[in-house]
């Protein structure tokens, strides 16, 4: 199962659409109406979505890979690119010590 993530220009939201391709066949998953209704505490409550083994590993895969590509970055996005960014300091300040062309 993939994933495209667009911005809807009609209505400014976020539209997902889920696919498959078989053979020389696509098929598009049907639309899921998402609708909110009240929780009360403790009550037992069904999944909004559920994804089939067999799909979710590729799906999981597919979502962080367009999410990257539609520019949504994560805490840990910016951890790592701070650490990254520190290494490369710390790599010059050693080369300028060590009198080392860059």
């Amino acid at each position: 199962m993939r994933l495209h993530i667009y911005q809807d220009p009609m209505f400014g939201g976020v539209s997902l659409v889920f696919f498959e391709d078989r053979g020389i066949k696509r098929f598009i998953s049907k639309p899921i109406k998402l609708e909110m209704e009240e929780y009360e505490e403790g009550a037992d409550y069904k999944p909004t979505i559920i994804i089939p083994r067999h799909y979710s590993q590729e799906f999981l895969k597919n979502l962080a890979e367009e999410l990257d590509y539609k520019g949504v970055k994560t805490d840990n996005d910016a951890k790592i690119k701070g650490t990254l960014d520190a290494t490369k300091f710390h790599l010059e300040d050693l080369r300028k010590l060590l009198k080392l062309k860059n």
